[in-house]
């Protein structure tokens, strides 16, 4: 299934977990519980990750290059993971399976959806997500010795769209982050300073804008891509079409 149809699967999730759809399609009766955890990978705590990697393997020199690996965190040798290292992803993903399964098997929330630290509870009952939120983060402490943070994770209307993942995701469509337009739009003076300068070629610009155009092709953005083709071929005097294989086609 491509993108868009996991968007509207998704979607249809939220009105068949008890939310109601009214007659204009878009507008959602229905209540989201957008969370972060709080300095997430600083945070993870050695023994309690070692502790869960033991009920899987018991392998003593498996163990011993895990924690051999945790222990080059030098920022502090109890807790955290090393920033860049490759097996930090792994290890940050198998420490919330926990929470997942938390979520999952003893709350029984039905639309649950984690990225990492960040994650998403869709409901049809705002006081239950209320609920949910203080026995999610007594659950984290107690378990996990994490937190929720406060500002971060909030219960709100599902009509006014979930920022997640880099978007903003309504019931029949998702639009990138109004943020992440504004890093483009500085990124792309950027690169037109350094272009006219000769620090850079069109070419190094095209592939630059093509990441970002791969990223938006996941929304309903066919209108907003083709208007900041044109936006920034105006701005460099070049035809970006001619060099981008993602601008050609938008």
């Amino acid at each position: 299934m491509n993108s868009k149809g996991r968007s509207r699967r998704t979607a249809d999730c939220v009105v068949a977990g008890g939310g109601r759809r009214r007659k204009d399609n878009n507008l959602v009766v229905g209540y989201v519980l957008k969370a972060d955890i709080k300095h997430y990978f600083p945070s993870v705590d050695h023994a309690v990750l070692v502790g869960i990697i033991v009920r899987k393997i018991g392998d003593e020199q498996v163990l011993w290059l895990v924690r051999k690996i945790l222990s080059h965190n030098a920022t502090n040798l109890s807790r955290g993971m090393p920033i860049g290292n490759l097996t930090s992803q792994f290890f940050a993903n198998l420490y919330l399976n926990e929470l997942d399964y938390f979520v999952k098997h003893e709350l029984r929330a039905k639309y649950y959806i984690r990225y990492v630290d960040d994650f998403v509870i869709l409901d049809a009952s705002r006081e239950k997500l209320l609920s949910w939120r203080g026995v999610i983060n007594d659950f984290l402490r107690g378990h996990l010795k994490l937190e929720l943070h406060e500002e971060k994770s909030q219960v709100y209307p599902l009509h006014r769209g979930i920022n997640f993942l880099g978007f903003r995701m309504f019931y029949h469509y998702r639009l990138p982050k109004k943020s992440n337009l504004r890093k483009l739009e500085r990124r792309m003076l950027g690169l037109e300073k350094a272009y006219r300068s000769g620090e850079t070629s069109i070419e190094e610009i095209a592939e630059s804008f093509d990441g970002w155009l791969a990223y938006a092709e996941n929304g309903d953005t066919f209108l907003l891509r083709r208007s900041l083709i044109e936006k920034f071929n105006r701005l460099l005097g070049v035809n970006l079409q001619n060099h981008s294989k993602k601008a050609e086609i938008a």
